[in-house]
């Protein structure tokens, strides 16, 4: 059996990577983008599921993770060498916090698990206000990106937490389903509330709606984290 000091409940970890994978996608529209979303979200995927092969022989799962691995290197390569620059600056910094986030709720150590989850949604981020800087994008584009991204650290954190506190055969999915839900909607609320104070308040420039998505990431994380 692995040492490992706790195991991220499986259904949360599924929700938190999907959810990033929201976040890149709403920033990254285009086919080439997609598809390399798509690598990426199931490179992480056999990652994370190599890491939970606990009754099998270790070449098997140390098999799913390079598998995966090389899947999510091949999307972020494919990302940067996209023809037009600007589709790479709204692509990598998604798939690298996917990345890292799937590192996180992959069964580690707790010191590592919750320090790859914030370090991937400060990718993401910084992700979306590169995009909001270098394309002047609408801010629906770069606020619905940051409620995905934190939407998918608290996801993420919230099965981490599971798994530190309950059985690994615990019935949880229930919670999960529930924590994830009412996260995603407080997320699209608040979404929705500074779109409507950008349109009636806001002057229009690019500036602006990056001052409003960084006080909506900032709001978010305040409460989500009490």
């Amino acid at each position: 059996m692995s040492e490992v000091s706790h195991r991220p409940t499986p259904l949360a970890s599924g929700l938190a990577l999907l959810l990033c994978g929201v976040s890149t996608a709403i920033l990254a529209p285009t086919l080439d983008q997609r598809v390399a979303i798509v690598a990426a979200l199931a490179g992480v995927g056999l990652v994370v599921a190599g890491g939970r092969e606990f009754e099998a022989p270790v070449p098997q799962g140390w098999l799913w993770t390079a598998l995966g691995a090389a899947l999510v290197l091949g999307a972020i390569l494919r990302g940067e060498t996209l023809a037009d620059p600007r589709q790479s600056i709204e692509l990598v910094p998604g798939l690298v916090g996917m990345a890292l986030v799937g590192l996180g709720v992959r069964p580690l150590g707790q010191r590592f698990a919750r320090r790859f989850v914030s370090a991937g949604l400060a990718v993401m981020i910084v992700g979306v206000a590169l995009v909001g800087v270098f394309e002047a994008a609408g801010p629906l584009r770069l606020l619905g990106g940051t409620a995905a991204a934190i939407a998918a650290w608290d996801v993420a954190e919230h099965g981490i937490s599971l798994g530190e506190q309950l059985r690994t055969d615990a019935r949880t999915r229930s919670v999960e389903l529930l924590h994830t839900g009412t996260t995603s909607a407080y997320g699209a609320v608040t979404v929705v509330v500074a779109l409507v104070v950008y349109e009636h308040g806001a002057t229009g420039l690019p500036l602006s709606a990056l001052v409003l998505l960084l006080a909506a990431a900032v709001t978010l994380l305040a409460l989500l984290y009490r």
